[in-house]
């Protein structure tokens, strides 16, 4: 056995052991019990120290540098090398202390911010931010991989991707979306958003969504779906993913869109070749690129006409009374309204944007130490009323609202809209060369889409980079018109303008 082939044995055992830590995550969030948080949090912790350690023992450098003395890698053994010598370069860097203390402090983190969000009391969370925060910026500083640290932090989940990269791209799609939401908010004929806040049970929301999954191709032999406080998916082998969504009785869109989307996740980490299972090349190969598939999905697919052309009729006969005189159209036009929200993941594909800008801005100024904890609230609340034109009327619908802080996901955010470009630009290719696909969607058939995603994204894992990937599909770099040319040409018909 070479040293590559050893290599990618130690990493399909560092696999499989962060595949037990998401277990233990995914247990969290959907079963624990309230009193057992804290031994979970030791436990968590114990697997990331054994993670951290195996991942920058002499063995791995030491692989690591005699795989790059072969010559001729194939395409696999290429990609494998590449990120496992990033993967070691990085966590060298940090201290296992560190890393168990992390551990240790999202566990509690979530916690802390469920019982806070329940509460509507932010200084219940309080405490632990500021903890994970200044943990969050010493991991900045030891990395020290670009020359400011909230880069550095964005980098660990797109990877080549910096604020100031960013931040160019989101100032020209600020201005173009700023346009759009005031073109449609002067119209004369607004969906009747209405329908959906009527009261809608339960169960048959939850079970509409399983048969909507099950249409999309979620293969309910190699997954399963919860509920938890947060939708969220877990991958715990590359033949086991999972993923949970919440259900609000006054707001159809909740589950059922929470559903598609954490789908979308789902069927990305389904579609890994054989030949990567299970090892470091098992993944998305940048959380943008993740976040594309899931908002495809949920957006593209899920909120357009054909789809609902199929769908309706089935949900009428889940929901007669609450259709009762509802057509296709109108149904379909609500689940498209454009309208100022305070919950991001609940938010229109419009006013998306401007919850991650918010967020975006607001983490660089956390990172940077120009905003304190206690002012989040505050500063929340303000931006809120800058970007939306709403300030929420409480912390729970407001600064509390998402958990990544509390697992210090500082860098995260930026992914999401981003996944709305890259997402617009996948797409738009797959229309280019299979044309039909909307008429198929009208039969119920989303094969020939999940085909073209398999074939061109998902099974290569991380293979290629984003920015390899991107122009690999597409022919170009990221352009965010592609999502601007999309909205125009959807909202502007819905909002007859």
């Amino acid at each position: 056995m070479n040293s590559i082939e050893e290599l990618k044995k130690e990493f399909g055992e560092i696999t499989r052991l962060n595949h037990i830590r998401t277990l233990l995550e995914w247990d969290q969030q959907v079963n624990l019990p309230n009193g057992a948080f804290g031994g979970r949090a030791e436990q968590s912790a114990l697997l990331s120290k054994i993670v951290h350690e195996r991942l920058i023992s002499d063995k791995i450098g030491n692989l690591i540098k005699e795989s790059e003395k072969l010559n001729n890698l194939n395409l696999i053994d290429a990609a494998t090398l590449r990120e496992a010598k990033r993967d070691y370069e990085l966590e060298v860097k940090l201290p296992t202390e560190l890393v168990e203390e992390i551990s240790k402090t999202a566990s509690l983190g979530f916690v802390k911010w469920v019982d806070a969000r329940k509460k509507d009391d932010f200084s219940i969370f309080q405490p632990l931010l500021e903890k994970m925060i200044r943990l969050q910026i010493e991991v900045a500083e030891k990395l020290n991989t670009h020359p400011d640290p909230y880069s550095t932090l964005i980098d660990l989940y797109e990877p080549g991707a910096t604020y100031d990269w960013i931040a160019k791209i989101f100032s020209k799609s600020k201005q173009a979306l700023n346009k759009i939401i005031k073109k449609l908010d002067a119209s004369d004929d607004k969906p009747d958003f209405s329908i959906l806040t009527q009261k809608w049970e339960a169960d048959k929301q939850w079970d509409f969504s399983i048969e909507v999954i099950k249409g999309l191709n979620f293969d309910l032999e190699k997954g399963r779906q919860d509920k938890s406080a947060h939708p969220f998916t877990a991958s715990l082998s590359s033949t086991d993913t999972r993923f949970t969504t919440r259900i609000n009785e006054n707001f159809f869109s909740t589950c059922l869109f929470g559903s598609i989307h954490e789908c979308g996740h789902a069927l990305y980490e389904m579609g890994f070749m054989e030949e990567i299972h299970d090892n470091i090349l098992a993944d998305g190969c940048s959380m943008g690129i993740h976040e594309s598939q899931s908002r495809m999905w949920e957006n593209m697919v899920g909120r357009s006409k054909d789809f609902w052309k199929f769908w309706f009729s089935k949900l009428e006969k889940s929901f007669p009374s609450n259709l009762k005189g509802v057509s296709m159209d109108n149904f379909y036009r609500s689940i498209n309204t454009v309208q100022p929200s305070l919950i991001r993941v609940e938010a229109d594909e419009v006013t998306y944007g401007m919850h991650i800008i918010l967020r975006f801005e607001l983490e660089r100024d956390i990172i940077e130490g120009n905003v304190k904890v206690n002012e989040l609230p505050e500063v929340w609340n303000s931006k809120m009323e800058d970007l939306l034109g709403i300030t929420p009327p409480n912390n729970a619908d407001g600064v509390l609202q998402d958990v990544h802080w509390s697992s210090g996901s500082f860098g995260y955010f930026p992914t999401y809209f981003l996944g709305n470009l890259y997402g617009a630009q996948f797409y738009k290719k797959a229309l280019k060369e299979r044309p039909a696909l909307p008429e198929e969607y009208e039969e119920g058939n989303f094969s020939n889409l999940l085909t073209f995603l398999r074939e061109n994204i998902h099974q290569y894992g991380k293979i290629y980079q984003a920015k390899d990937l991107i122009r690999r599909v597409t022919g170009e770099d990221l352009n965010p018109d592609y999502f601007i040319e999309y909205l125009e040409t959807k909202f502007y018909p819905i909002y007859r303008v």
